[in-house]
């Protein structure tokens, strides 16, 4: 008896105090396991906002279908398409941070502590501005089910808090046992300072939100870009891995490429901003084409053999109301389905084009398979340092941050130093300070920031092209030739004077936990919610 005795407690003290690694477990997985999924995580919920972004900001037309994306064109964003950032920042992503942290601290991996914060306060800055008020506070508590609405305003305070501490736990000593940042960053691949100079980028991004503010600080601003990313490689820039030449993985597979499928088409207002095909835009005689053309405009050959440019869709004219259409291709007669091939699919295809083949479409630089993503680099600091350069008057600094923000993308798109040079050093660039406006800086910032939430942020600051009244003004506006499109939502934008300002809460939020929505805001659901200016974007 003594003997099962000891048996049994032994098997007890087994069952107690071991686990299997093996099942899901809360307590189980360490930090550096827990890193990987958040950060990839992270990133769709980010460059899905990006897309959503592209849509809304004209970058991105599509295909004619009555369905999200085609919505998204007309500024229409309702509660099915406002769904998968939300879900996916929520639901994957932030519930997955105190787990973390908690792992962290039980050997003292302060490294990863400040990378958590990090991730927490850009997501949570990211959907604020981008739904204008969302749960904060109790988004986390298990006791409530149904967690208050917090404005965008509150969440900027909490996350800029949260930028400071997680500085201060990157600058701190790991513990004896902790594991390297390398182990499980898949981001900065551990690189300490990335860390450090992504959250003193963001600090700059969302202090510079506050533009039309009377506490804005431009000095702070600057402050902030000065310990930011600096070059290419201090940048945080996502390296996505697609397996297999036909079928990528879904799990690692780049976002752009993923989210814009083959329906998604570049408008005329993105190629005319590549091809200086605006008002005031820079000319002269040593013009030059943009070398980032044949990467960010799809292209195809014609039956000789030439590569020509995709057309791009004039979101102001009578075409989104019923197209462009899809087509397909016929190699027995080499020809497509439809004339609308001319509105050339972002995906390259074919994927492995043989010796003679004909090439539907060479993709772009953003949405190739095992593309990169840009989440906050060098590039968007200089063109911040231009803005607040420019309104304070000190004309020569803005041309230089300019031009430094113009050299910094195309290094990241891996365009080649002496032609970056000649481009930059050519008519097709403002090269007088005296003739540098604001809207030359912003479009090529535009530019620089395809497909990133944060051009909307930008086209929201600066009233896209209105004058004081908010009408469209060529002359007066910014983001010359950015015009209402043909089709958009009159139940949400009725009036010439409106834009689209925030996206619509998602459904979940609506179907169970409406009264606290409405409470936040009696209009939420409301189709002119969509023009309701966020926090930031007030006068």
């Amino acid at each position: 008896m003594l003997s099962l005795s000891a048996v049994f407690t032994s098997c007890k003290k087994w069952v107690d105090i071991n686990e299997n690694p093996n099942s899901a477990n809360s307590t189980i997985p360490t930090a550096e396991q827990r890193l990987p999924p958040l950060l990839a995580q992270f990133a769709d919920a980010y460059e899905s906002s990006g897309t959503r972004a592209a849509f809304i900001s004209q970058q991105l037309a599509v295909t004619y279908a009555v369905n999200n994306n085609w919505n998204l064109t007309r500024w229409y964003s309702n509660t099915s398409s406002a769904n998968w950032p939300w879900q996916c920042w929520y639901v994957n992503s932030a519930v997955n941070v105190a787990p973390l942290i908690a792992a962290a601290e039980k050997v003292e991996a302060w490294h990863y502590i400040g990378a958590a914060k990090i991730v927490k306060a850009w997501g949570f800055g990211t959907l604020a501005d981008f739904y204008g008020m969302l749960p904060y506070d109790e988004f986390d508590n298990k006791d409530i089910l149904t967690p208050k609405f917090d404005d965008a305003s509150h969440v900027q305070e909490k996350i800029l808090a949260l930028l400071d501490e997680g500085i201060a736990d990157l600058q701190k000593q790991q513990g004896p046992i902790a594991p390297p940042l390398s182990k499980g960053d898949i981001l900065n691949k551990g690189n300490v300072d990335n860390w450090i100079r992504l959250a003193y980028g963001l600090k700059a991004r969302y202090l510079n939100h506050l533009s039309k503010k009377a506490e804005y600080n431009p000095q702070a601003v600057l402050d902030a870009v000065s310990k930011g990313p600096q070059t290419e490689a201090q940048s945080s820039v996502m390296q996505y891995v697609d397996e297999g030449p036909t079928v990528p993985s879904a799990a690692k597979e780049a976002l752009q490429y993923t989210n814009t499928g083959t329906t998604a088409r570049v408008t005329k207002l993105y190629v005319d901003y590549l091809t200086n095909n605006y008002t005031g835009a820079p000319t002269g005689g040593a013009n030059m084409s943009d070398p980032r053309i044949p990467l960010m405009i799809p292209h195809s050959t014609d039956k000789a053999g030439n590569l020509v440019r995709s057309r791009g869709v004039d979101m102001a004219s009578d075409l989104p109301k019923t197209g462009p259409l899809g087509y397909t291709y016929n190699a027995n007669t080499n020809s497509f389905s439809s004339p609308d091939s001319q509105y050339v699919v972002m995906r390259k295809t074919p994927y492995a084009p043989t010796a003679g083949q004909r090439i539907q479409s060479t993709g772009t630089w953003y949405t190739a398979r095992g593309a990169k993503g840009l989440l906050l680099t060098n590039a968007e600091m200089r063109f911040i340092e231009a803005e607040v350069k420019f309104k304070q008057g000190q004309a020569g600094e803005a041309l230089a941050a300019y031009k430094a923000g113009i050299r910094a993308h195309m290094a990241h798109l891996g365009i080649a130093g002496t032609t970056i040079d000649n481009f930059l050093a050519s008519t097709s660039v403002v090269q007088d300070a005296n003739n540098l406006t604001l809207s030359h800086i912003m479009i090529q910032k535009y530019l620089a920031l395809s497909y990133s939430p944060e051009l909307w942020v930008d086209l929201r600051r600066m009233d896209f092209c209105t004058d004081a009244s908010g009408n469209y003004n060529e002359a007066a506006g910014v983001y010359k030739g950015f015009k209402r499109p043909s089709h958009v939502f009159t139940e949400a934008y009725p009036n010439a004077t409106d834009w689209p300002r925030r996206f619509a809460v998602a459904s979940y939020e609506i179907n169970y936990n409406l009264v606290k929505v409405k409470e936040a805001n009696p209009n939420a659901d409301k189709p002119t919610y969509l023009n309701e200016p966020v926090w930031w974007d007030k006068k």
